[in-house]
């Protein structure tokens, strides 16, 4: 009976994942706490209109060693929601009724002893949504944010870098689109 149940549930899981379409973007950082302690921010973002489902809860991220290896998984909940206002620089450009971004934010502090090679720390999600016209079958393709933590030897406690804007979300046809990559570091 346990085995029937488990594969039941193994299955609903699956379905929920094919039809998870909402997934626009994110990244991944973390401040270096001292005494081997890591605040690790991760930040996702969701088409709000044509996404079908909501942000993880729990969102599951792992931590690898050098040569790829699990070390260990954090399941970090509740993330922090807030709904991101188009911004639009060109004033012939009347916002379109069906732009909704909400980001995620989910924030937790873990502790790393140091390793040869360091962490490479990880989140996946499956999927992009439909209105996705660069990429072939948006449904079958998902998202990885990761970040690098440096093993001993490299720094003594180091941040990493985050991006210091956010990219437009509606863009008049024609128009270059000219944005600002740059990120900051808090070290």
């Amino acid at each position: 009976m346990l085995k029937k149940a488990t594969i039941l549930l193994l299955f609903l899981v699956a379905h929920l994942g094919a039809h998870a379409t909402h997934i626009i973007g994110g990244e991944m950082s973390y401040d270096c706490l001292g005494n081997n302690n890591y605040r690790i921010t991760l930040k996702v973002y969701r088409d709000c209109f044509n996404g079908q489902v909501g942000f993880d809860d729990p969102a599951a991220i792992g931590f690898f060693d050098a040569q790829g290896n699990l070390v260990q998984t954090i399941y970090a909940t509740a993330p922090t929601i807030t709904n991101i206002p188009p911004v639009v620089s060109n004033p012939c450009l009347a916002i379109p009724p069906n732009i909704c971004v909400e980001e995620g934010v989910y924030v937790f502090d873990v502790n790393l002893p140091p390793i040869n090679g360091g962490y490479t720390i990880a989140y996946q999600r499956c999927c992009r949504n439909g209105t996705i016209l660069n990429i072939d079958s948006p449904g079958d393709v998902g998202a990885t944010y990761s970040a690098f933590i440096p093993g001993p030897g490299s720094f003594l406690c180091n941040s990493s870098p985050r991006y210091t804007n956010f990219p437009p979300t509606a863009l008049c046809a024609g128009d270059p689109l000219i944005f600002d990559h740059s990120a900051t570091d808090p070290d």
